[in-house]
């Protein structure tokens, strides 16, 4: 129960907590020549429905630029140019009029921190290349504790712990990590790929989400709302060999009409990796790993072909990758996904 009061109070708060701390934005506009002035008039009850806290239009000289003025805390000035063909240049942005809510997004930023905001450059997930390198090692710590049968919702109150990190969640989206079972086991995995693997058979994702201004938060979301959603691993750099030297390794192997979950979780283990499976691609294929028999004749093959050929017969493939610490883990899904 705590958990979900921590959530609760999340939401609740945060509009609260941005307005308590928002400071002064004024507008200072030069109309460039030719700018109507029953545009003008106009011009000003669309800044000031943009939520500027003060607008004042005047002549425009020759050197005007646009410019933003830092006042201390959290107050800030802008100047900004109107032109005749009715577009409001501002620093870092371009507005028509009727683009009321484009300029209550320029004006969030300034206010969540002003040139540093507006000039942010994002890359994946809506974040900047530092954020995204600074969250991917946050994630790279081992679980370190046993997971498969646990409940999802236990697992994750022991990945919480080991991260600097803030995960946020609604209380259905809580209940639902309450059901059922982790279904791999995820000791040996980074605490980011872990989680978003534990979280797939749920329906559930996880997206990294910064608030203007704010820290970078993991949100665990209906995969339905997830566009980018964080992957179950990541594609190794170079040759999976050299991430993986002991699939390379030959044995001498005869399997005979076992349930193919049985087969790769004994090889796996020989291997030494983790083993995590797409069950949600299996459900969708009507694939029952826990049923589908395999089998292999006796004779001479290393480790990634034998798997390779097995799951190939229960329709599945097989992916090395790694996790956000570099270690690498097997992922089976359905052929064709």
């Amino acid at each position: 129960m705590p958990m979900i009061r921590i959530f609760l109070t999340f939401f609740v708060l945060l509009g609260a907590t941005s307005l308590a701390n928002a400071g002064r934005v004024t507008l200072e506009v030069a109309t460039e020549k030719g700018v109507a002035v029953t545009a003008t008039h106009k011009w000003v009850k669309a800044l000031q429905s943009a939520g500027f806290d003060d607008v004042r239009l005047r002549s425009g000289h020759g050197g005007d630029a646009t410019d933003l003025v830092d006042k201390g805390s959290g107050n800030y000035h802008i100047i900004a140019l109107l032109t005749p063909g009715d577009v409001l240049i501002t620093p870092g942005g371009r507005f028509k009029m009727n683009d009321v809510a484009g300029m209550r997004s320029w004006l969030e930023k300034v206010r969540a921190g002003g040139k540093k905001e507006l000039e942010r450059q994002e890359s994946v997930f809506g974040l900047t290349s530092q954020e995204f390198v600074a969250l991917y090692e946050k994630l790279s710590p081992t679980v370190g504790a046993k997971t498969k049968d646990t409940t999802p919702f236990d697992t994750l109150q022991t990945i919480n712990q080991r991260l600097d990190v803030e995960f946020r969640a609604t209380p259905s989206v809580v209940a639902r990590m309450k059901q059922g079972k982790v279904l791999d086991e995820l000791e040996n995995v980074s605490c980011g790929t872990a989680v978003a693997a534990l979280l797939r058979p749920l329906g559930l994702a996880m997206v990294p989400r910064r608030e203007t201004g704010g820290d970078v938060e993991l949100h665990l979301v209906d995969s339905a709302a997830a566009k980018k959603p964080w992957p179950v691993g990541w594609t190794p750099d170079g040759n999976p060999g050299q991430v993986a030297p002991g699939m390379f390794q030959y044995l001498e192997v005869e399997i005979a009409d076992i349930p193919v979950q049985q087969a790769a979780e004994a090889i796996a283990a020989r291997v030494k990796l983790p083993l995590l499976w797409d069950h949600n691609g299996a459900a969708a294929k009507r694939i029952d790993i826990a049923t589908a028999k395999v089998k292999h004749p006796a004779r001479r093959t290393f480790y990634k072909k034998l798997l390779d050929t097995i799951l190939f017969q229960a329709k599945l493939n097989l992916e090395i990758k790694v996790d956000e610490a570099g270690h690498a883990f097997l992922w089976v899904s359905p052929l064709g996904k």
